[in-house]
């Protein structure tokens, strides 16, 4: 596989994420604690963070945190029921996995979705697929997650979008996890599936 993990070094302040060094057992640098919104008529359950070092990454993941969970904020036909896990902990990234229920204000009926942000815990920012895996990951990474709905024995909707713009995951201690939610990956069952890649497999093989 030539899907390859960011692992350069940087400078000593360089806050740019990469795999340098990285230990899945490493000990979190930050602590959370589980709060709860009702954002219009929707009810979200969420981690915020804190630590005694580097208040400003702090500021940074909370802030982005807090504008993630917006997008739950109930609308005219749609209230949202927000609960959250984190999947990831160490010295290099923290990982939350929220499951969402949607229901439709008219018709009663209920949708459920997963959604997924990890943070860089050098800086506080979000991470994308971009920032954890090298340039020109796309066709590499398509080909990978195509291997494993094949192995899964899982049919693919048409037009299956294997590695979209805003690509929903979530990472583990000890891997990546892509997301795809009803209709976007397959019909089969409940139509949702996760794909797991262990993160010592994406390391320069």
């Amino acid at each position: 596989m030539t899907l390859i993990l960011f692992s350069l070094s940087f400078a000593a302040k360089d806050t740019t994420f990469t795999f340098q060094d990285f230990n899945p057992a490493s000990q979190s640098v930050v602590r959370s604690t589980q709060r709860i919104k009702v954002l219009g008529s929707s009810r979200i359950s969420y981690p915020m963070f804190s630590s005694n070092k580097n208040p400003n990454v702090i500021k940074n993941m909370n802030k982005n945190m807090e504008k993630f969970i917006s997008d739950y904020k109930s609308s005219r036909n749609k209230i949202y029921t927000v609960t959250s896990e984190i999947k990831g902990d160490n010295s290099s990234f923290v990982s939350v996995l929220f499951t969402v229920e949607e229901k439709d204000t008219k018709t009663g009926e209920k949708i459920k979705s997963y959604d997924g942000i990890s943070f860089n815990v050098k800086d506080g920012k979000a991470l994308k697929l971009k920032d954890i895996l090298v340039d020109g990951f796309e066709n590499a990474l398509t080909d990978a997650v195509n291997d494993k709905f094949r192995q899964f024995g899982l049919p693919q909707v048409d037009r299956f979008n294997a590695v979209s713009k805003k690509q929903n995951f979530y990472l583990d201690n000890d891997s990546l996890v892509l997301i795809y939610n009803q209709g976007e990956g397959t019909n089969f069952a409940d139509g949702q599936v996760f794909i797991p890649f262990i993160l010592t497999d994406l390391i320069g093989i």
